[in-house]
């Protein structure tokens, strides 16, 4: 709450120093597109752009200056992906397994947006490239398929999570956080006020957790003696509880965070504007 209010704060700060004669006005619209995902089971480069995972969502823009936007938003989507790896089943041993995860995605936030230039009438209908950065709150939660069911993944504890030896997170992981989000993107004004926009923009999300694997080091029997069967299932497929060995040491992915991209188009309705005009100034009405 305290980043949403500094960027409040910073957008007050710029209307009262503003003297240039800007129309503000207020403008409502919808989004949607591709949700791409970045983590320990999407293809390795760019590879991760071949999973197409939709979202919806709403925004509202509010231009306070000339060139300065801020927005509002609120996305719904979901991620998932599915991928063949390989799993440790004993010291000198792998055996290949498929993983496969889905996660609902629900994001609010709150963006500010600095027009580059102008092409066209900036009072009139116009193209205006823009730079975007944000921050929000983002709730997810990562399921896995078992015959065909899927199963909540935080609560099972698949990496040992909980475990008293000091070599595992002390609580499950959060499924709520705190993202930062960067991007840029195009709009253009197509009538008297009709608004339509493309953008591509990414989110850092601080955690490794969106598909529930990290490159934590796990002890298969300590995983199995502090959770369900079905929790150790997940942390590790290829081996039978019975026939796991003492020292089956293992890590089920990569160290570095997960990361949720979206590329989406919108279109909005601009409701209305008050003050300033038509300055000359790179300010524009509809």
């Amino acid at each position: 709450m305290k980043h949403f209010t500094l960027l409040l704060l910073l957008a007050a700060l710029l209307c009262g120093s503003s003297t240039v004669s800007a129309q503000r006005y207020f403008e409502v619209g919808l989004q949607g597109g591709d949700m791409p995902y970045n983590g320990d089971l999407s293809d390795p480069g760019i590879g991760f752009l071949s999973d197409w995972n939709t979202f919806g969502g709403f925004y509202l823009r509010y231009r306070p200056i000339s060139r300065v936007g801020l927005r509002l938003n609120g996305i719904f989507g979901r991620i998932e992906a599915e991928n063949e790896t390989s799993v440790r089943i004993s010291q000198d041993e792998r055996a290949a397994i498929t993983r496969n995860f889905r996660s609902r995605i629900q994001e609010f936030s709150l963006a500010a947006e600095f027009d580059l230039f102008y092409l066209g009438d900036p009072e009139d209908r116009f193209v205006a490239p823009y730079l975007m950065v944000g921050i929000g709150r983002t709730a997810f939660e990562p399921q896995s398929q078992d015959d065909g069911v899927y199963y909540d993944l935080q609560p099972l504890k698949t990496e040992g999570q909980g475990i008293r030896t000091g070599a595992y997170d002390p609580a499950p992981y959060a499924l709520n956080i705190t993202t930062y989000h960067v991007g840029g993107g195009l709009r253009a004004k197509l009538g008297e006020r009709i608004v339509v926009g493309g953008e591509v923009s990414g989110r850092l999300t601080g955690t490794d957790y969106l598909d529930d694997i990290s490159g934590r080091r796990l002890n298969y029997q300590e995983v199995l003696a502090n959770t369900t069967t079905q929790g150790a299932f997940f942390s590790n497929p290829a081996v039978q509880p019975g026939e796991a060995p003492d020292n089956l040491n293992y890590s089920r992915g990569g160290s570095s965070d997960d990361f949720y991209f979206l590329i989406n188009l919108t279109v909005g309705i601009r409701l209305g504007g008050w003050g300033g005009g038509r300055g000359g100034n790179g300010c524009y009405s509809f």
